[in-house]
């Protein structure tokens, strides 16, 4: 097993929100392409599963970054560190920038090409942002488990959804938009400011990523879990296939959302799809 250094790094966006994230690199072994590794809900860098990737994936001679986001946890200490941030108050739209962050972060280490992969949310905000900002030196996306969130899945899965939406907006309407209130999230319950919700699962639909999937410019692998609901791994072939030629996906049987027990299988896949991207 190959030797493996690991680094904190911070790094500070351009609306002054101050990041950080677990940088792991093989010992003795250079590469201008690294890894950035980007969590779901209320999730963070050093919490499984992308953690765990990283690390395995760095062993195999990958350099990769795990970040925060803003949204990491529910709630947490953001800006000059007198305000909240975390999932419960972040936008897909802030997502951008804290991506925007990390990579200039990779690039001040000397790197210049970049792959993303996300979990979850993770994946939205991966792909929204590659859709988007098409990036050349973005040359790949992986997406684990990514969720179909947008107000029309929403409503088929989830009996209370209208219900909870129409308060959301409601509440916007008020100006009552950073009061919170209760939804399901990843399988639990999660806590989310109106504007949040609305922003998150609207009826915009912004976030059905197929659309930005098929933008990408670049190869992208989609994974999901044999044991999720079945609507992740309908959502990896959708996503495979409107990526187009590059697109491909793979499900791993019996396993849940994180990965549980499964986690070699993963980190397998992905290093096999990897090796395109060697020099």
């Amino acid at each position: 097993m190959m030797t493996i250094h690991t680094q904190l790094l911070s790094f500070t966006t351009t609306d002054d929100e101050t990041l950080h994230g677990l940088l792991f690199t093989p010992a003795d072994k250079l590469s201008d392409l690294a890894l950035l590794f980007v969590h779901g809900v209320a999730m963070n860098f050093y919490l499984p599963p992308l953690a765990v990737f990283g690390q395995a994936i760095a062993e195999r001679g990958y350099h990769g970054f795990v970040i925060n986001t803003r949204g990491h946890d529910w709630i947490n200490r953001a800006g000059n560190l007198t305000v909240f941030g975390g999932a419960t108050y972040e936008t897909l739209e802030d997502s951008a920038l804290d991506l925007d962050g990390g990579l200039e972060c990779l690039n001040r280490q000397g790197y210049k090409r970049f792959i993303l992969i996300g979990h979850s949310l993770g994946c939205i905000k991966s792909l929204m942002y590659q859709g988007s900002r098409r990036r050349r030196d973005v040359v790949g996306i992986v997406s684990c488990s990514c969720p179909k969130q947008f107000y029309s899945a929403r409503a088929m899965e989830q009996p209370e959804f209208k219900q909870l939406m129409a308060q959301a907006e409601e509440m916007v309407a008020q100006g009552k938009g950073e009061e919170i209130l209760w939804a399901p999230a990843s399988g639990a319950m999660g806590m989310f400011c109106a504007r949040t919700y609305v922003n998150k699962y609207g009826k915009h639909e912004n976030n059905d990523v197929r659309p930005h999937a098929g933008r990408l410019g670049c190869p992208h692998l989609a994974i999901a879990g044999g044991a999720e609901h079945p609507f992740f791994p309908e959502y990896a072939k959708e996503l495979a296939e409107a990526s187009g030629a590059t697109g491909t996906y793979r499900i791993v049987p019996g396993s849940n959302h994180f990965y549980d027990k499964h986690e070699p299988e993963v980190i397998e896949i992905i290093t096999q799809w990897l090796e395109q991207f060697k020099t």
